[in-house]
């Protein structure tokens, strides 16, 4: 329950910190780098987070029914844009492939201090 606490805290300050900013950021991925932070320097332990993030991990597919359940309600607004999401789709998953992917090898060279 501890972990579980940490994690929903972190989900809250993204939200808090994003709303107080006014910046068009999600606040729950602006949550995550900070509990990414905050596991990097040791201000949480792993182990305080981590049997809670395994039981989520193991029961991600849960997360997504209502995603399946709108995509069904919306049947008929896919259907007639299936072309245009389709290609959402696609293209946007290429960005953030090449992007983390670029990221990924700038980091790997040294990041900021290699400029």
């Amino acid at each position: 329950m501890y972990g579980l606490m940490i994690i929903i805290g972190f989900q809250l300050a993204g939200e808090v910190l994003v709303t107080l900013a006014g910046i068009p950021f999600p606040g729950p991925v602006l949550g995550l780098i900070l509990l990414w932070a905050a596991l990097a320097r040791g201000w949480v332990l792993l182990e305080s987070v981590e049997a809670t993030a395994d039981f989520l991990l193991k029961n991600l597919t849960l997360l997504f029914t209502p995603v399946v359940v709108g995509a069904v309600v919306y049947k008929d607004v896919f259907a007639a844009h299936w072309l245009a999401i389709g290609l959402s789709l696609i293209f946007s998953t290429a960005a953030g492939l090449i992007v983390t992917g670029k990221l990924a090898q700038w980091l790997e060279k040294g990041g900021p201090s290699n400029g």
